[in-house]
C-alpha cells in the first residue's frame, strides 16, 4: 500500500503497559460473568428437565389411565375363569383365577384386544 507524498507520515508512539490492577479486574470480572452465565444456563436446563419428568411421571392423565385399566380388565374378564378346588385332607376350599399365558403376555405387552 503506497502513501502519497503529500500526507505526513504518522509514527506510532510508544505506550506504556496497561495498568496491572485494571487487567486483573477485567480478568476476574470476565471469569465471574462467565461462571454466572453457565450456572444460570444449567439452572434453566435442569429446571426444564425436572418439570418435564414431573409431568411425565406424576401428572398422568387420569382418563387415559382409567381407560387402559378398563381395557385390561375387560380382557381379563373375557379370557380368565375361576377354578374352585377342594382339598379333602385339610378340608380347605381354594379359589384361583386362571388366565391363559398367551393372554397374560398380550396384556403385559399392551396388545389387549
Amino acid at each position: 500500500m503506497s502513501h502519497s507524498h503529500e500526507q505526513p507520515h504518522l509514527e506510532i508512539e510508544d505506550h506504556e503497559d496497561p495498568d496491572g490492577w485494571a487487567t486483573w479486574a477485567i480478568g476476574i470480572g470476565g471469569a465471574f460473568l462467565m461462571i454466572t452465565t453457565v450456572a444460570i444456563a444449567c439452572g434453566i436446563y435442569y429446571r426444564a428437565v425436572t418439570t418435564e419428568a414431573f409431568d411425565k411421571s406424576v401428572n398422568i392423565r387420569y382418563e387415559q389411565r382409567d381407560m387402559v385399566r378398563d381395557a385390561q380388565h375387560a380382557v381379563l374378564l373375557e379370557s380368565a375363569h375361576w377354578v374352585i378346588e377342594h382339598d379333602e385332607a385339610s378340608g380347605e376350599r381354594t379359589t384361583r383365577l386362571v388366565l391363559p399365558i398367551h393372554d397374560a403376555m398380550d396384556i403385559i405387552a399392551g396388545n389387549a384386544k
